[in-house]
């Protein structure tokens, strides 16, 4: 068992939960189980950006700001914040908090949270823009920056790889090194590789006052269930067996033709999310001959993304081209829509020859984890054997791929949804791309303008171009591929009382009937 200090993936087996026994409880307290389909590489939110983490560790941590339920930032663990005209100072007021080891919240444990953040958080970039933080009081926190940064507040409260605020003394360990204490509404109490973790209310939870009842990431939580045991089940087929027979409460995700035969099932609820997710193709630049901008072009010509999509989601999808939500202040109508979904082979063979390509072997990275993410890169693989790639394709669990794409070597092509960056706007999104670490591992000079001008123009107007001149260069270089929208149904039983779908299974608020 691993406690809050051993926070990686342990080797070997471990104990599962019994699989023949119901998990069902009654009434006000008693116990939930909820399945995910993958292990989660750390328990440390600011360094990854995970959803099999995030799923967790959003009940046990908080931060500053977070995203209501339309996404907005909205104040968490902050009372509010005075920007001054200039845009360079920001004054937090903290509400009360409490952390799991019983020690109240401070300013300095605050700052000691973001400066850590800067230091290894899997979106540091944010911290970029800040000189200094002072903490006048216990109460108080002025965050200062070098310059204007209209995206500060959109940075610190993005659930993609949480801001957490931790208590001071374990801000100054490195990543993976912390105890999991938080001041969220559950606390931590145990972790099994290959098995669960298990969390349990936290008694002297603080709720924000200032709400009416919960709302997005922030608003009230209550905490009605006592007991919440995440099990990590990669089949799709065990997920959903398991919710039939009560064994589980909540899945993060049924297969869609499971979820349409069982839709009419009185003892389960469907609970239908469109658009989830980008499903994407990410590159990896570091790689000869990915290196070459006209190679990466020859795939994206290849591509029958429409067929990658029916496969991968079993019908659950909309093509569409941008890399923001339409309907978003963001969107960038039809910039780089002519190279989607091009699905010309003599185009993509001719480029592929312009590119000088000399079949080396291109090695294509998926999870069984995720059934969509192996879907997609098998189909992929075979689309790019027909026009002469010479591929090999590589399926480890998910953990193993996600710890293999942040190499610049061992791979070239990897099967990812994109879910949270695009839900929370274009910050996290360009910040992908951009960066000390992009996931394409070599930096664009256009792409660092791009968020450098959304990062610190204070006019929209100017910020919504450099959006549009990143989905111009995104499609213009091939710097990934993006397939289309993945839509998401999560499944209840119908005992599980008050559950409102949101980019996580939300525990709190729900009880059980």
């Amino acid at each position: 068992m691993l406690t809050r200090r051993e926070l990686g993936l342990a080797a070997g087996a471990a104990a599962v939960l019994p699989l023949g026994r119901p998990a069902l409880a009654q009434g006000a307290g008693g116990s939930i189980v909820m399945a995910q389909q993958a292990q989660p590489p750390t328990l440390d939110a600011q360094v990854t950006s995970a959803q099999a983490s995030r799923n967790i560790t959003l009940h046990v941590f908080e931060t500053l700001f977070a995203r209501d339920e339309a996404g907005n930032p909205v104040p968490d663990l902050a009372e509010g914040v005075d920007i001054s005209p200039d845009g360079l100072t920001y004054r937090f007021a903290l509400r009360d908090a409490r952390f799991h080891n019983g020690k109240r919240m401070t300013s300095a444990d605050v700052k000691a949270s973001l400066q850590r953040y800067g230091r290894v958080g899997a979106s540091a970039f944010i911290m970029q823009p800040v000189e200094a933080i002072d903490t006048p009081d216990a109460k108080t926190v002025v965050v200062r920056l070098k310059n204007p940064s209209p995206g500060f507040i959109a940075g610190i409260s993005s659930p993609r790889a949480p801001c957490a605020i931790i208590p001071e003394e374990e801000a100054g360990k490195e990543a993976n090194r912390i105890e999991i204490i938080g001041t969220g509404p559950y606390r931590f109490v145990e972790y099994r590789p290959d098995s669960h973790v298990r969390l349990t209310r936290f008694a002297d939870y603080v709720q924000n006052t200032k709400y009416q009842g919960m709302d997005g990431f922030a608003g009230r939580k209550v905490a009605n269930v006592q007991d919440i045991t995440i099990r990590f089940v990669p089949e799709a087929g065990a997920r959903t067996a398991g919710l039939q027979t009560g064994e589980m409460h909540i899945l993060e995700a049924i297969a869609v033709p499971a979820a349409q035969r069982l839709r009419n099932d009185r003892n389960l609820v469907m609970h239908e999310m469109m658009p989830w997710s980008f499903q994407t193709l990410m590159l990896n630049h570091a790689m000869e001959p990915m290196n070459n901008p006209v190679f990466r072009r020859a795939l994206q010509a290849a591509l029958d993304l429409e067929e990658i999509m029916a496969i991968s989601t079993d019908g659950l999808y909309r093509m569409l081209h941008g890399w923001q939500h339409p309907g978003t202040t963001y969107f960038a109508g039809d910039v780089g829509k002519p190279l989607y979904n091009v699905n010309n082979k003599e185009r993509a063979r001719a480029l592929l020859r312009e590119s000088g390509y000399r079949n080396e072997e291109i090695i294509m990275l998926g999870d069984s984890s995720f059934s969509n993410h192996q879907a997609t890169i098998v189909t992929a693989a075979e689309q790019l054997k027909s026009i002469g790639l010479n591929v090999r394709t590589v399926i480890t669990d998910w953990p193993t791929a996600f710890s293999q794409r942040t190499q610049r070597t061992g791979w070239h092509m990897w099967a990812l949804m994109l879910g949270i960056e695009p839900y929370e706007g274009p910050y996290g999104v360009v910040g992908f791309f951009s960066g000390n670490a992009p996931v394409q591992h070599v930096r664009d000079d256009v792409i660092e303008d791009c968020q450098r001008r959304l990062n610190t123009s204070l006019a929209e107007a100017d910020r919504k171009k450099a959006v549009s001149d990143f989905q111009a260069r995104m499609y213009d270089q091939a710097i990934a591929i993006k397939c289309g929208d993945v839509g998401i149904v999560q499944a209840t039983r119908a005992q599980v009382r008050d559950y409102k779908p949101y980019r996580i299974p939300r525990m709190w608020g729900v009880t059980l009937a």
